[in-house]
């Protein structure tokens, strides 16, 4: 329990409740499982093929069952589900397990696109793939390559061939032509990985995180502008792009030049050991709270060569003081490290980049797959030794943002806002900070200024003095908001991203850390809500004993919820405010129970009476935005 009358609680490294939850760059990874199609078209058996001339049987005939199988996946496997669309416009939806769909189309017309919608690592991801009547009963997989091969084929996005329907000419041909196009200009980097040249990427079986196509495509990323219409390709380890205009079809493609397989020598086995690190270091709570010594050797140290060039510093934690939190944290007994998504390896070195590094982001869950943080910018170096280790975010501060919906619990009342939660943890290294201004989608233009506060905690607003809220629309009364309207906020990106850029005391010099300017960024999974979104969104309850009213500190403050999302964390907040300079509070997150109930007894204790007492209870979707549920009470001059 902590009482705090100067700062508020703080969460531990790595694994704090992300409070915040690109134009989305898609890691690629592809999983199968089952065997393969191709061949001619033509109809399902007792059903002919569309636009077929052969009559029908005289017979009425039990149609021969088909199905497709195959695993959906955007870098890692979906959470979602799988429709199909036949040539007639029917359509089927399956629930994914694990990635993995198995849908039944007797009776329905050839030729097919699927589509695939759902999450990955909290992020809302559609991707496409399609078969004709040859592939019945084989692997179709749903990635964002087999997206691009149906993107070519349409000649535009792969939704807006989904939508439309217009596939009842599809033949084998056109999709063996675009898949094996596709392949031609990958086919460097997946050689150079050890990738079979015969590999099919819409059908070929293999074991996720661990076959040479699985670690190929690992560096691969792919994105489409809606605009023009051009896909781009994106090597994260060499930074090389390749583009493919949907409008060209592979026939008037074949000349052009392939992704170059250079500098990809090590990037297979590296992949393995990127990996293995997190599993390492999660496993030294495998049965039980490690101690903190145990934890270091998989850390950077700057007095360590071997380990690279780089120290260690998460969140503005040494490696000393990760360790010792870390150590303490419960919920990270029996853990795992879900969804990891290698973002960037970057092997050149010069000034900017003195050792090898990979950025990562994965999601901590606790023993029973609850999700407690979706952790960004992690960074893993090189040493000299060849092995992989630790160097944290490398940031001078602690950085919470998100994404809230509120609602209040008297009079109803909702609000959708962005927190960006700036905390300097060690002013050792940052005292030449004093402001931070945030920028990005939904900002006003020179951005949200945050100063550095007398007495320590979060970093306010520099318009709203004690609030780091910044209400982008609110129907409570009182409540200054930017009154952006419904269309304002659905017009901002679907994965919008925000720029953290410290400033000297004159607000327009840039603060350094050594020779690095302190700029950072952050990705948010969604957008935030419209107000519509927030007013129909659904929202915890949670009854205390005794009321908020009549707790003053000093004995138990009982907390009972329900209402919460069970796939995540909740978040339990109270605050007794005496004065500006004294105040307790305290901050958890729990692990909700499969019916979604959690509760928190608080101790606080204050010197005197509270003048403001708040409280909140909060949950989130499947984005990682939170849904908050908050209770006041005044006492009135």
């Amino acid at each position: 329990m902590k009482t705090d009358f100067a700062t508020p609680a703080t969460s531990g490294p790595f694994f704090k409740t992300t409070r915040s939850a690109c134009a989305v760059a898609l890691l690629v990874s592809l999983a199968a499982c089952g065997g393969g199609g191709g061949g001619g078209g033509g109809g399902f058996a007792g059903f002919p093929a569309t636009g077929s001339s052969n009559p029908p049987v005289s017979e009425p005939q039990a149609a021969t069952a088909v199905t497709f199988s195959g695993t959906a996946a955007s870098g890692l496997p979906l959470s979602g589900t799988v429709t199909v669309k036949d040539a007639k416009g029917t359509t089927k939806t399956v629930p994914l397990e694990g990635g993995a769909y198995q849908i039944d189309v007797t009776g329905m017309t050839a030729p097919f696109v699927f589509r695939a919608e759902g999450t990955v690592g909290g992020q809302h991801v559609v991707i496409h793939s399609a078969a004709t009547a040859a592939d019945a009963n084989g692997t179709i997989n749903i990635t964002p390559l087999t997206d691009l091969v149906v993107a070519n084929i349409a000649g535009r996005l792969a939704a807006q061939y989904f939508d439309g329907g217009e596939f009842a000419s599809l033949t084998p041909d056109e999709l063996k032509a675009e898949s094996d196009a596709l392949k031609a200009k990958l086919l460097p980097v997946l050689l150079a990985l050890g990738v079979d040249s015969s590999i099919d990427l819409l059908r070929t079986a293999f074991t996720p995180l661990s076959s040479a196509l699985d670690k190929a495509l690992d560096v691969l990323r792919v994105s489409v502008d809606p605009v023009s219409n051009v896909a781009t390709i994106t090597n994260i380890v060499t930074q090389q792009q390749i583009t493919d205009d949907l409008a060209v079809k592979a026939a008037q493609d074949a000349g052009s030049t392939p992704m170059s397989g250079t500098g990809m020598g090590t990037a297979a086995d590296d992949i393995t050991l990127i990996r293995k690190v997190l599993s390492d270091y999660v496993g030294k709570f495998a049965n039980g709270l490690p101690a903190a010594g145990e934890l270091l050797p998989l850390m950077t140290d700057s007095g360590n060569p071997v380990t690279g060039t780089y120290g260690f510093r998460s969140s503005d934690l040494t490696a000393a003081q990760f360790a010792n939190q870390a150590v303490t944290d419960t919920n990270l007994v029996g853990a795992s490290f879900a969804d990891v998504v290698i973002n960037r390896i970057n092997y050149t070195i010069d000034a900017n980049n003195t050792s090898p590094r990979a950025f990562v982001e994965f999601t901590h869950r606790d023993k029973n797959g609850v999700a407690f943080s979706n952790n960004q910018g992690m960074q893993i170096v090189k040493g000299t030794d060849g092995v992989w280790r630790l160097r944290g975010d490398g940031r001078v501060f602690d950085l919470n943002p998100q994404i809230q919906a509120s609602k209040d619990k008297t009079s109803g009342c909702v609000s959708t806002a962005l927190e960006f939660n700036i905390e300097d943890l060690n002013t050792g290294n940052s005292s030449n900070v004093a402001s931070v201004v945030v920028t990005g989608p939904g900002l006003p233009a020179g951005g949200l200024r945050h100063l550095r506060p007398s007495t320590g905690g979060f970093w306010p607003l520099e318009a709203t003095p004690g609030n780091n809220y910044y209400y982008l629309a609110s129907n409570c009364n009182g409540l200054p908001s930017a009154n952006l309207s419904d269309a304002d906020i659905a017009a901002i990106p679907a994965t919008p991203e925000y720029t953290f850029t410290a400033y000297e005391s004159d607000g327009t010099t840039v603060a350094k850390f050594s020779t690095f300017d302190i700029i950072y960024k952050h990705r948010f999974h969604a957008r935030p809500m419209t107000l519509a979104e927030a007013t129909a969104a659904t929202y915890p309850s949670f009854t205390t004993t005794p009321s908020l009213a009549s707790y003053a500190g000093g004995g138990d403050f009982a907390v009972s919820a329900t209402g919460l999302n069970p796939g995540f964390s909740a978040e339990f907040f109270l605050n007794l405010f005496v004065s500006s300079s004294v105040s307790a509070k305290d901050q958890s997150d729990v692990a909700p129970s499969a019916a979604g109930a959690a509760s928190k007894t608080f101790n606080l204790s204050v010197p005197n009476a509270p003048l403001f007492k708040n409280m909140f209870v909060g949950t989130r979707d499947a984005n990682w935005r939170a849904l908050v549920l908050r209770d006041t009470y005044a006492v009135l001059p």
